[in-house]
C-alpha cells in the first residue's frame, strides 16, 4: 500500500495529532508499506517527534499555515500537491482534521484518489466554537470523504444519519508503560498534580489553576505542574502571578521525556473543554496515574471510569467542581493506589498491535489492495 498522510503542520509541533499521525506512519511503514507525508509547512521544518527515515516528507512550502490564505495562494498549493501527488503515487490519502480534509479533497478533484478524513475532535467542540453555526455545512462537506474514522463509538450518533455508513471507529493506541508512578507518594515528600496539553482555550488550564488555589492551603505539599506550550502562556503566567501561586504551580513547556514526568507525578487532570481521544489520559493511566476530568467533555468518559481508575468533576469548566473532586483523591493515599493499578489494567485494551491491525486492514480495504 502506499498512502500518503496529509497534516496541516509538523513543524516542532508537540500535540496529539502529529504524535499518532507519527506512530501510525512508523508502524506502517515496519509493516511493509510505502509511507509519504505532506504538510503545508515551510521546507526547513523539523518533527518534534521520530519517525521512520523511510517516510517521504513533502512541504508544500507556499506561505504560513497560520494564516489565512486568499485564492491565489491556494490555487498554488493545489498544484503543487497535484504535483507532488504525481511523484509519490498513492494509493490512498489519509486527512487528519477537518479543514486539512476538505483542502486536500478539493485539490485531489479528479484524481481518482480515495481520501480519507481523521476526525481527531469530538463532535462536542461545535459547543465551544464559534465554528459550531458551520456544523451543518462541516457534516455536508464530509459527504466528500471515501470514509470518516472517528475515534470513540458514541461519537457517531452526534453525526447526521447520512455518514453513518462512511463513519469507522478506531481508538488510539496506548503504549504500555516500562516505568510506572507511586500515585501514594512517599510520606513527607511533596506531591504532584499533573496536566499535560497545550496551553490554550480547548485545554482550559485556567479552570485548573482555579481549582487548585481554592485547594491549595489544604495541602500545602502539593504543587501543579502545567506541561505543555501555547499561546495562553501568558495569560496563564499573570493569572498564577496574581493568585500569588508561583511557588507553586510550574508551567515547564513541551518535554520530550514524558515518562520521568508521569513517573514522578501521584495525580492527573486534564480540564479540556472538549477532546477528541484524550492521549494524555490514557498516558497518564498507563503509567498507573489516577486521573480527573470533566464529565461533559467528550471523550474524557470514554477512558475514566468514575470511581474505578479516576473521578468525573461535574459538568465542564466548572472550577469549583473540579476542586472538589481533586480534594477527593489529593486526601486519600491508598485510593489514588488503588485507582492507579486500575488505571494499568483498563489501557489493555488499547495495546499498539491491536489498533494498528484494525487502521492496516481499514487502509487495505478502501485502497482496494
Amino acid at each position: 500500500m502506499k498512502l500518503l498522510v496529509v497534516c496541516r503542520a509538523y513543524n516542532n509541533m508537540a500535540g496529539g495529532i502529529e504524535r499518532m499521525a507519527a506512530a501510525l506512519m512508523n508502524d506502517m511503514c515496519m509493516r511493509g508499506h510505502d509511507i509519504s507525508l505532506l504538510t503545508w509547512d515551510l521546507a526547513d521544518a523539523q518533527s518534534f517527534y521520530d519517525f521512520n527515515s523511510k517516510i517521504q516528507w513533502y512541504s508544500l512550502d507556499l506561505g504560513a499555515h497560520q494564516k489565512k490564505a486568499g485564492w491565489g495562494l491556494r490555487f498554488k498549493r493545489m498544484l503543487k500537491m497535484r504535483r507532488i501527488l504525481a511523484n509519490a503515487k498513492p494509493d490512498i490519502i489519509l486527512a487528519f482534521q477537518h479543514g486539512t480534509f476538505l483542502a486536500t479533497r478539493v485539490y485531489t478533484m479528479g484524481l481518482g484518489i480515495p481520501v480519507i478524513a481523521a476526525e481527531r475532535e469530538g463532535p462536542g467542540r461545535f459547543d465551544h466554537l464559534k465554528a459550531g453555526k458551520w456544523r451543518w455545512l462541516i457534516y455536508q462537506s464530509f459527504r466528500l470523504a471515501s470514509r470518516i474514522t472517528i475515534q470513540c463509538e458514541s461519537y457517531r450518533n452526534n453525526y447526521p444519519a447520512y455518514l453513518h455508513k462512511s463513519i469507522v471507529t478506531i481508538p488510539n493506541p496506548v503504549f504500555p508503560s516500562q516505568s510506572f508512578a507511586n500515585p501514594a507518594g512517599e510520606r513527607g515528600k511533596r506531591k504532584k498534580i499533573l496536566s499535560v496539553g497545550r496551553l490554550e482555550y480547548q485545554k482550559n488550564q485556567a479552570a485548573l489553576v482555579d481549582a487548585f488555589a481554592q485547594i491549595q492551603r489544604e495541602f500545602p505539599d502539593w504543587d501543579l505542574f502545567l506541561v505543555g506550550e501555547g499561546e495562553d502562556r501568558k495569560a496563564l503566567k499573570k493569572k498564577i502571578e496574581s493568585l500569588g501561586l508561583q511557588n507553586r504551580i510550574s508551567m515547564p513547556g513541551a518535554v520530550k521525556d514524558m515518562d520521568a514526568v508521569y513517573c514522578s507525578s501521584h495525580l492527573f487532570c486534564l480540564s479540556a473543554r472538549w477532546e477528541g481521544f484524550p492521549n494524555v489520559i490514557a498516558e497518564s493511566l498507563s503509567h498507573g496515574l489516577p486521573a480527573v476530568g470533566f464529565e461533559k467533555c467528550c471523550g474524557v468518559g470514554e477512558l475514566i471510569a468514575s470511581g474505578v481508575n479516576g473521578l468525573l468533576a461535574a459538568g465542564n469548566g466548572d472550577a469549583g467542581a473540579l476542586a472538589r473532586t481533586l480534594r477527593i483523591l489529593m486526601a486519600d493515599d491508598d485510593l489514588r493506589a488503588r485507582m492507579g493499578k486500575a488505571g494499568i489494567e483498563s489501557m489493555r485494551q488499547y495495546e499498539p498491535d491491536k489498533i494498528f491491525d484494525r487502521w492496516e486492514s481499514f487502509l487495505c480495504t478502501v485502497s482496494g489492495l
